[in-house]
């Protein structure tokens, strides 16, 4: 479809982002229409466009010597204005799904956290880019193309809620193998989180209803503004007796 359409980025985008949702679906004994294989899908299909658009920026002359019809062809764009527009706009949608993935309970709210750190960095290059469209800048939002999905996927698999369901029937060993891998890096990471050690306080052994990842609810909120008032006013007794 390359010698023919400039649409094939967005094509075969699509190809490219169903092996991994068969693969998840088969790890979490899931179906290729639940929800988190969608918002797996879609984050796969988005990432590419940016991926693949800064790559085609970098090397223009070559695919046009090709005869490959892609976006950044120096006779359709020659300024890089389409093409960095379309990477800014794709970064854009790809920021928002972990807020999607944690309203709709795919995911715990800790992803949508640390989706604004990872999210933030591909916004500002891919913003550079659109300022200034030059190789250099093209090659910043290639690269970081490069460890943002394995970044993403991680976090993904770590924050989401299917392992946490409790599947008596058609017990799976390779789901049962992936879950207990994933709540034994969990608990790993409790023991380093300040929220679990300041806030929570639970032991190794015990996981409250309260442990991270921490909810962005009205009850998270009112225990995190009963523990910092008790602190004060601890501050102001322990003020007083001196």
């Amino acid at each position: 479809m390359k010698p023919r359409s400039v649409y094939n980025t967005w094509v075969g985008a699509v190809v490219g982002a169903i092996p991994p949702v068969i693969g998840w679906s088969a790890a979490t004994s899931g179906s290729l229409l639940d929800f988190d294989a969608i918002i797996l899908g879609s984050t796969l299909y988005l990432w590419q466009l940016p991926h693949f658009f800064a790559l085609s920026y970098m090397y223009k002359v070559d695919y046009q010597r090709g005869g490959f019809q892609m976006l950044s062809n120096p006779e359709s764009d020659a300024d890089g204005e389409r093409t960095s527009s379309a990477i800014m706009r794709n970064a854009t949608y790809l920021s928002i799904v972990p807020f999607i993935s944690t309203f709709a309970g795919v995911t715990s709210s800790m992803f949508a956290l640390e989706g604004i750190v990872l999210n933030s960095y591909a916004l500002f290059v891919a913003y550079k880019f659109r300022r200034e469209r030059t190789n250099t800048n093209a090659k910043k939002v290639f690269f970081t193309s490069l460890w943002y999905l394995p970044s993403w996927l991680i976090l993904f698999l770590l924050h989401s809620k299917v392992w946490d369901k409790d599947q008596e029937q058609d017990r799976d060993i390779l789901r049962d193998a992936v879950s207990d891998l994933i709540h034994s890096v969990r608990n790993e990471g409790r023991k380093i989180c300040i929220h679990e050690q300041v806030v929570v306080k639970t032991d190794d052994s015990t996981v409250s209803e309260n442990a991270c990842p921490v909810a962005l609810t009205k009850k998270g909120s009112t225990v995190i503004q009963s523990t910092v008032t008790s602190a004060i006013i601890e501050c102001e007794r322990n003020e007083d007796k001196v």
